[in-house]
């Protein structure tokens, strides 16, 4: 609940969970009151919580960007989290192809996911796992860049042309079908070369 300022106050209440108190239009005694203390300023039986600093702007969302971010900014970030998220998940990638390949090698039937690389390792080498990485980071910074920067821009326009000044679910689906085509368009090419050294 937002007060005057941009202060919160809330107090536990025995287990029903928490109150607050607005005070907007109140005069000094309802904010001293809001804040927690009685009419002297004494702490009220050590309920009351200090004030809360509800402002939105008073520090970044860890889940999006400033709100002035430009195209090329989310490009870069989606094309550093791609590159990142396909680094790190190859060698089970590796496991994944050759467990779902149609006609594999008899040596390559595994029980599951741990046992497939530690045979594929002690068999074939180390870097076995990893053969192909380049190919996969090469189309992966692209291929991001690509969603990233085409997920922001249409749910931001669409969101606008649907529910202007608010957030529309129906946007952000659309935007995320659109986006996925993008990138997958432009991930395949790799991920066809990718596939050769795998199996």
């Amino acid at each position: 609940m937002e007060l005057e300022g941009g202060w919160v106050w809330r107090v536990w209440r025995g287990g029903r969970g928490w109150a607050g108190a607005e005070t907007r239009g109140v005069g000094a005694a309802g904010r001293v009151a809001a804040a927690g203390r009685g009419p002297g300023g004494q702490r009220r039986g050590g309920r009351g919580m200090p004030p809360v600093r509800q402002d939105p702007d008073s520090g970044p969302d860890y889940e999006a960007l400033p709100a002035g971010a430009t195209v090329t900014t989310h490009m870069v970030a989606g094309a550093v989290a791609g590159i990142l998220e396909h680094c790190v998940m190859y060698p089970i990638d590796c496991v994944k192809t050759r467990m779902q390949s149609l006609q594999p090698d008899p040596a390559a039937r595994y029980r599951n996911v741990l046992e497939a690389l530690w045979r594929i390792i002690r068999t074939e080498g180390l870097w076995r796992p990893m053969r192909g990485l380049n190919v996969t980071a090469t189309g992966a910074g692209p291929a991001h860049a690509l969603y990233f920067a085409c997920y922001e821009k249409l749910k931001k326009t669409l969101s606008d042309v649907i529910h202007p000044g608010g957030n529309s679910h129906i946007a952000n689906g659309a935007a995320g079908c659109v986006a996925t085509l993008l990138h997958d368009a432009a991930m395949n090419p790799a991920e066809e070369v990718k596939m050769d050294f795998d199996i």
